[in-house]
């Protein structure tokens, strides 16, 4: 890893932004538009006022047709706020302070860009910032940079996660909350969209459904609980479950046109292995959305019970989506013994899921079929690796052996007689809290 200096000034930073050379999309990044106005604005009054200001730091890379290109590893706040304003994008808080300027007082409260004078233009035009560039550096020393540059800026743990499951499993991450589900029909506050709750749900999501299909073993959909999961499957998500949370994603995109409001964050996690079961039962999307309407227009005392104080941990969550599973059967008449089951259970014959009702999300990758045995619908046909080992041993009817690919994420916790036991792959996870930059 090497570090040099690269003084630039923000007309040519905004230049640099607006061709491409600068980017601000590095996936163990916080997304753009975390700072409030007033922090917006003091930025610009430190720029003319003389404050110091902190450097910046780039990263260098080099693109397919071998020209360079910046990624901003500290500072992407700093730039974006300027180029925002510099665009006309906010007119500065009415809190601002005057600046005096070579003796000359200017107020700066309410005004935007082109309100203020040529030579407070200047100034903010022709700043420039000391910028660090960084070259020839592995994932792991950027992501460790990246915590030291920011280890004293408190930070969310969501924000945490990203460098906690890493850089390419962040930058897919990203990607999926940008998918319109996320972005546009979730009904979340303008608090939780800035804490970048989309985020949260996703991981929440992707982890109940680990449960439900790998038995991943966990104790509650905390934040806690999911730096932990995003530990686990730090480089270990394949493309197969990358595909399924995909398809749930815009089977739930299809079905909801608009914002819902049942779409809350305690309840999209819910929804979102609700849409997996649907789709495994060939319930189209604006069905599934007709039985969502149905459940939030009335009373589930058995999911409501199971909100308010605790709703994060695994028993309360593990209640709603029973809940919810068992109205969702009642209204679509479907049939108990293959319609699936939101949670890991021990009642699958030979190893067998019997969440394998109908095409799901699974069966839909690559225009895969779901195989008819035994004149049951839906069933999946045992492979390879299950025949052998049916050969080797006769499996208990009641049990259901979690798979070699899931490991317990927390070996400490003792399991309950009834308690699933977790696959090999899923291990417990004690990660460090990583930082993330502005």
């Amino acid at each position: 890893m090497n570090k040099s200096t690269l003084p630039q000034g923000v007309r040519q930073l905004a230049k640099w932004h607006g061709k491409g050379t600068l980017k601000f999309d590095l996936p163990i990044q916080r997304a753009s538009g975390q700072w409030s106005l007033i922090n917006k604005s003091l930025l610009v009054h430190s720029i003319l006022a003389d404050y110091p200001i902190p450097a910046i730091y780039l990263v260098k890379y080099k693109g397919k047709d071998k020209e360079a290109y910046y990624q901003a590893l500290d500072g992407k706040q700093r730039c974006t706020s300027l180029f925002e304003f510099i665009n006309g994008g906010y007119a500065l808080h009415g809190s601002t302070p005057d600046v005096r300027v070579d003796g000359v007082w200017y107020v700066l409260a309410n005004k935007t860009f082109d309100e203020l004078t040529d030579d407070c233009k200047d100034l903010v035009l022709g700043y420039r910032f000391t910028v660090y560039v960084i070259e020839d550096a592995t994932d792991e020393e950027i992501e460790e940079a990246f915590a030291r540059l920011n280890a004293s800026v408190p930070l969310t743990l969501i924000q945490k996660a990203r460098t906690e499951m890493g850089t390419e499993l962040a930058g897919w991450t990203r990607e999926i909350t940008q998918l319109p589900f996320f972005q546009h029909r979730i009904s979340l506050t303008v608090a939780q969209a800035r804490r970048e709750s989309e985020l949260e749900v996703l991981l929440q999501s992707m982890l109940l459904m680990d449960a439900k299909d790998k038995g991943y073993q966990y104790t509650a959909i905390s934040m806690s609980g999911v730096m932990k999961y995003c530990h686990v499957i730090r480089g270990d998500y394949g493309d197969e479950r990358r595909t399924v949370v995909r398809c749930i994603t815009e089977y739930l995109t299809d079905a909801f046109p608009e914002v819902h409001k049942f779409l809350k964050k305690s309840n999209v996690p819910m929804v979102f292995v609700m849409a997996d079961l649907a789709m495994q039962n060939d319930i189209a999307p604006d069905k599934f959305k007709a039985f969502i309407d149905s459940f939030a227009g009335s009373v589930c005392p058995a999911y409501e019970e199971n909100m308010g104080s605790g709703n994060i941990k695994r028993a309360k969550t593990e209640g709603r989506l029973l809940a919810m599973f068992k109205e969702m059967v009642a209204y679509f008449h479907l049939p108990a013994d293959s319609a699936g089951t939101p949670i890991w259970m021990e009642d699958a014959v030979n190893g067998q899921s019997t969440t394998s009702g109908g095409i799901g999300a699974k069966e839909k990758v690559a225009g895969k079929e779901t195989v008819k045995s035994e004149g049951k619908q839906g069933t999946k046909k045992p492979s390879e690796k299950t025949k052998k080992a049916d050969s080797k041993e006769t499996a208990k009817p009641d049990s259901k052996k979690p798979p070699e690919s899931m490991k317990k994420a927390d070996s400490k916790e003792t399991a309950k007689p009834d308690s699933k036991k977790p696959s090999e792959s899923m291990k417990n996870s004690e990660g460090s809290e990583a930082g993330m930059g502005v």
